[in-house]
């Protein structure tokens, strides 16, 4: 069994679980994901556990795990919470207090970005985490990585909405992803950015299915609940005056499925076609699978969350990134199961997604 450390917000420790009765937790690109651990009362370390403690493998302090809450009875304590990157959960994207001449008290506005998907990140990041302008919202001890300026080049705009939601859809519609990992040298959190490594060619391609000994069972989801192939976008001006104009329009007949942006205040053509093409959706395919600690490919070895692999099953085949890994460790094993793809649609997603359609 892999030993836990634990230590406080500082980064500083405060102790180690060398046994504990189970643990499963969750990695997300592009989400947060979650974990659950149970201890039994008596075992070396337990008592140690408190809420916002900071647990995490030593040769793996990237997974690093948040306690949010405790749970003790006669027998064991259960400790439940979110990946370090579930910290994003306690803010909202507060945009810029506008002041104007005629209202003493100024007032909110939209925080509005446009740029690389990085920078997007990093500018949300800022704003809400590292450098708000109100000073009690700042996250203590986190920092930013460097700016790479890596994905591509669309607009944002976020007012009040949950700063997960605005980091999933730069994700999901970019292919970059988060996260925050300790830095445990400088004793520092860091909000990075990913990028996954295409694996399906080269050297070092990665294939997973039962014939190459690192998969058992696979189940497979295709879905054109919420497709969008074709958007029509209205920009400045108003009723027959207004700009609009439309991407995606070649699709035909039953291919064509339809959606509307409203980007008021966007005049110019090129902005408003960014904004336009950003509401595509198209499918979401998606596999998961068992994965096995053993074959020619092997998860954490050969592939990570993130990169794009090629899965194969039911004489099918599916090149798709991982998104997703819950792993458990229980009796002294480790168990995978991998998300690959975008996943199902889910009915949060679709009114998340309907909510910003509407873009003032």
């Amino acid at each position: 069994m892999h030993s836990l450390m634990m230590m406080g917000p500082d980064l500083r420790l405060r102790g180690e679980l060398p046994q504990y009765g189970s643990l499963r937790f969750k990695r997300c690109f592009w989400e947060v994901g979650s974990f659950q651990l149970t201890v039994k009362r008596g075992m070396p370390g337990w008592e140690k556990l408190a809420r916002e403690t900071i647990l995490y493998f030593p040769e793996r302090p990237e997974t690093a795990l948040l306690a949010e809450k405790i749970t003790v009875d006669e027998d064991k304590a259960t400790v439940t919470g979110v990946p370090l990157k579930g910290l994003c959960k306690r803010r909202i994207c507060v945009p810029p207090v506008r002041q104007e001449e005629d209202d003493p008290y100024g007032g909110f506005g939209w925080d509005r970005f446009t740029g690389d998907a990085e920078s997007a990140y990093l500018h949300y990041a800022a704003a809400n985490l590292t450098s708000p302008e109100d000073e009690k919202r700042r996250i203590p001890g986190l920092v930013l990585a460097e700016n790479l300026h890596r994905g591509a080049v669309l607009p944002w705009q976020a007012r009040f909405d949950k700063l997960t939601d605005v980091f999933s859809d730069i994700g999901s519609a970019t292919g970059l992803g988060w996260d925050i990992v300790p830095d445990l040298p400088n004793r520092a959190l860091r909000f990075v950015v990913r990028e996954g490594i295409d694996r399906t060619t080269g050297s070092g391609r990665a294939v997973l299915s039962r014939e190459m000994g690192n998969v058992d069972g696979a189940g497979w989801t295709e879905d054109a609940s919420a497709e969008v192939g074709t958007v029509y976008a209205g920009g400045s001006g108003e009723d027959e005056k207004r700009l609009i104009l439309s991407v995606g329009n070649t699709a035909a007949g039953l291919d064509r499925r339809e959606g509307w942006a409203s980007l008021n205040g966007v005049s110019d053509a090129d902005m408003l076609r960014l904004g336009a093409e950003r509401k595509l959706s198209p499918r979401k395919d998606s596999v998961t699978a068992e994965l096995m600690d053993s074959g020619l490919c092997r998860y954490g070895r050969d592939y990570d969350l993130g990169d794009v692999v090629t899965v194969m099953a039911d004489n099918r085949r599916m090149d798709a990134r991982l998104t997703a890994v819950e792993e458990t460790y229980e009796n002294g094993k480790r168990t995978l199961r991998a998300t690959f793809g975008e996943g199902p649609v889910t009915l949060t997603g679709l009114l998340r997604n309907q909510m910003r359609g509407s873009i003032a």
